[in-house]
């Protein structure tokens, strides 16, 4: 199941959270297998002094504009040398970090997508940007590539999360075993422990811990959902993490009972100092969850806080 070699594309812009993300990507994959790319979309204009053309300002102008160039380069190349340095600084060769500058022609969002495509096994990208005000009103750029990125994973960071522990949130079969296989190939299996995570809606029996549930493991429907029931399936889970290299003793389970699996998850991770969440995100939801009340990954993202997500497409 392991990979051989892994690349790996961090967009960053130059913020405290795009630095954090690069140092979190270069704990977590193998420092002996996996190329970094860090990568930026010059925003820059080259003609942004035009309009100054035949006004007599037009030479003081194009001064400051200079001045403001060379300051926001001066600051990126400020910004690359110390996340070059910290990833280093974690174990990772130099031919095995690289930048790649790239001069803005579309939208950020769709350069990012575009560079995607050539061949990454995964993308790390800081939750937040530099402009906290813009992300609030209009939207994170990591919150508009977990609605638009596909084929590979997409791990957005909050904060400086831990890294030795792993939380995987499973709600059906196709997605959990999805996300194993993918955690399987990318990461180093053996180094972390892992808990399988089920917020359980239905009809199983509760035990005297009002936080368990007991399953008898026989198929049955979520009668809330239609939907198969996942607990009889999470025993062939531990399983198929054992297949991929880790001891059986660093991965448990936790399947609660609660109405908002969302602030439940979020809630273990707290409780269990876990610091990457990994959820599966389906290419075909009902229209009221895409519309009405949004993706579950969406949702985490919005609420989680000092946490690595994961959104395994």
């Amino acid at each position: 199941m392991v990979k051989k070699s892994l690349k790996v594309l961090i967009p960053v812009d130059g913020s405290d959270q795009a630095l954090k993300a690069a140092v979190y990507a270069a704990k977590m994959f193998p420092r002996d297998r996996t190329e970094m790319v860090l990568f930026h979309v010059d925003t820059q204009k080259s003609d942004l002094g035009k309009n100054f053309s035949g006004n007599p300002l037009h030479d003081s102008q194009m001064k400051n504009i200079h001045k403001w160039n060379a300051a926001d380069h001066k600051t990126m190349n400020a910004f690359m040398d110390k996340a070059i340095a910290r990833i280093r600084g974690a174990g990772y060769p130099e031919p095995a970090v690289r930048v790649k500058i790239k001069k803005k022609q579309e939208r950020v969002l769709d350069e990012i997508l575009r560079e995607a495509r050539e061949e990454y096994d995964a993308v790390v990208v800081g939750k937040t940007g530099r402009s906290r005000l813009k992300d609030k009103f209009i939207g994170s750029l990591a919150i508009k590539l977990a609605g638009k990125l596909s084929r590979i994973p997409l791990i957005i960071v909050d904060g400086d999360p831990e890294t030795d522990k792993l939380l995987l949130s499973v709600d059906q079969k196709e997605e959990a075993f999805k996300s194993i296989f993918n955690i399987g190939v990318l990461l180093d299996i053996q180094n972390f422990s892992i808990a399988i995570c089920h917020v359980a809606r239905c009809a199983a029996k509760k035990s005297e811990n009002p936080d368990d549930f007991n399953c008898n493991f026989f198929k049955h429907d979520c009668p809330l959902r239609d939907v198969e029931c996942i607990c009889p399936s999470i025993g062939s889970m531990k399983d198929c993490l054992v297949d991929s290299g880790i001891l059986s003793e660093k991965i448990s389970d936790l399947i609660v009972g609660a109405k908002n699996p969302v602030d439940s998850t979020l809630e273990l991770s707290r409780e269990k100092q876990i610091g990457s969440v990994i959820v599966g995100r389906r290419a075909i939801v009902p229209f009221v969850e895409e519309v009405i009340s949004g993706r579950y990954s969406q949702k985490m993202l919005k609420k989680m806080e000092n946490i690595a997500l994961w959104v395994v497409n």
